[in-house]
């Protein structure tokens, strides 16, 4: 027996390897911990398992900083919609393990994975591990922006990471708005290219940011000349001495109609979130369901239009009422700034009149101790001046550190309220809240609220 690139396959510990990964997934899924625990085990009993396998000839992989959980569920809903077996690694582990195991749970024994289709969220520094056991159809590249700098570094050194995993008979699907993103895909043949140009997403000429990563050139460290932007560093550009620029856009969101993404100036898509941010994570999917999945346009935008997100892991936005208030969950995730910036752009373009605040930052890493701050200040903190914004309720173990970059934003003292006890957050949120509420944490905190908002609930229905 061979192996898909010719190399002898031991048989029988291949299949030994299937059936205890199979098995490791059943209990760990009931006990909470069949994510990548089941694939670990597996590549401790084959290491090179993963190359051992028949996979079939769709595999879109799905990278970047931000936004590749979100197009990952969006890519393989319209794919099941569309009447194919997709199979996807729906519980977010995205390193070598996670992947592991949503291979190997639906391999057969005699190793082929069942599917019309995989579709993988894949960590940007991991691609490389993980493609050297097999090579993706396609990658999509979301975005390479300022993301936990305590597990990640810079942004260039997560795009170096990223090129080494990089096949060259993948076709990459690439954000042409983003330059890092775009850079990987300097020179290369197979590319398609997705945007967002609606002038309603453009960013304001007026509104700085705390940084710009999109001064210089990714590939010469020349300055780049944009003629618009529409998020941070994202937009159209072209740099003078080099001639990277956007080039050919293969699918864009091209307009914005009432509640409506206009993609390719023709077909309309009903999106969770009318923002930029999500306008890419669109874009991201309609490009790759036609070009990968081979679906028409229209029939890609008929199933994209309307769709809520709800992805195994964490719901990323939640609509509720406390305390006779309406309010929205948005999940901002720790040390990335963008993150964040798209939370706050969320909070901004909503038609409240009068809005509070709340922000939970209590725990940075599930896994290491970081207590590194230092990205707070990459953070557009600055927008939160809005007069509509009356109250900002901060807590957490870190809601002083929170509270003197609010200071320092020009956030007036008087609207701020430091309450780093998460147990009295609540009573501070029922004393203090006017008019709607905007909650944002991460999803290593995303239970310190949500925990305490359903007692509150509770209590109040009895």
């Amino acid at each position: 027996m061979l192996s898909p690139d010719n190399r002898p396959v031991n048989s029988e510990r291949v299949m030994f390897t299937i059936l205890i990964c199979k098995l490791a997934a059943y209990f760990g899924h009931l006990l909470g911990r069949g994510s990548s625990m089941p694939g670990a085990i597996a590549l401790k009993i084959n290491r090179k398992i993963l190359s051992s396998l028949r996979l079939p000839p769709l595999v879109i992989a799905v990278t970047g900083s931000n936004g590749k959980t979100s197009t990952t569920e969006l890519i393989s809903y319209v794919g099941r919609k569309a009447g194919l077996n997709v199979i996807s690694n729906d519980e977010g582990s995205n390193q070598i393990e996670g992947i592991a195991t949503t291979l190997l749970s639906h391999s057969t024994l005699g190793r082929r994975v069942v599917a019309d289709a995989v579709v993988l969220e894949c960590d940007e520094r991991f691609c490389q591990h993980i493609f050297k056991h097999f090579t993706p159809s396609h990658i999509v590249i979301t975005n390479l922006y300022r993301d936990q700098l305590t597990r990640n570094g810079s942004s260039e050194f997560v795009a170096h990471e990223l090129r080494k995993g990089l096949r060259d008979r993948s076709v990459l699907i690439v954000n042409a708005d983003e330059p890092r993103s775009l850079a990987l895909s300097h020179e290369r043949d197979s590319v398609i290219r997705f945007s967002v140009s609606a002038q309603q997403l453009r960013e304001d000429e007026s509104l700085s940011h705390v940084y710009d990563d999109g001064y210089y050139c990714p590939v010469c460290q020349s300055r780049l000349v944009y003629s618009y932007r529409i998020l941070g560093h994202l937009g159209r550009f072209a740099c003078p001495s080099c001639g990277l620029g956007n080039g050919e856009i293969h699918h864009e969101v091209s307009d914005v109609r009432g509640d409506e993404f206009i993609l390719n100036n023709e077909y309309a898509v009903r999106p969770q979130v009318l923002n930029a941010f999500y306008a890419y994570n669109i874009a991201a999917a309609y490009a790759t369901v036609i070009e990968a999945l081979q679906l028409s346009a229209t029939q890609a935008a008929e199933i994209l239009s309307g769709y809520q997100l709800n992805n195994q892991l964490i719901d990323r936005i939640i609509d509720f009422t406390l305390f006779g208030h309406k309010g929205r969950f948005l999940l901002s995730k720790h040390e990335n700034s963008m993150s964040w910036n798209g939370s706050i752009e969320t909070v901004l373009a909503s038609d409240s009149t009068e809005l509070s605040v709340v922000l939970i930052v209590d725990q940075l890493s599930r896994k290491i101790i970081a207590n590194d701050m230092s990205w707070l200040w990459d953070i557009d903190f600055e927008r939160l001046c809005d007069d509509r914004v009356k109250r900002i309720v901060v807590s957490g173990q870190f809601a002083e550190d929170v509270a003197v970059r609010l200071l320092f934003a020009g956030v007036d003292n008087d609207r701020i309220t430091v309450m780093g006890d998460l147990d009295r957050m609540m009573e501070t949120i029922k004393r203090e809240a006017q008019g709607d509420i905007a909650l944002m944490t991460c999803f290593t905190d995303i239970d310190k609220f949500l925990q305490r908002m359903k007692k509150e609930e509770g209590e109040t229905q009895r």
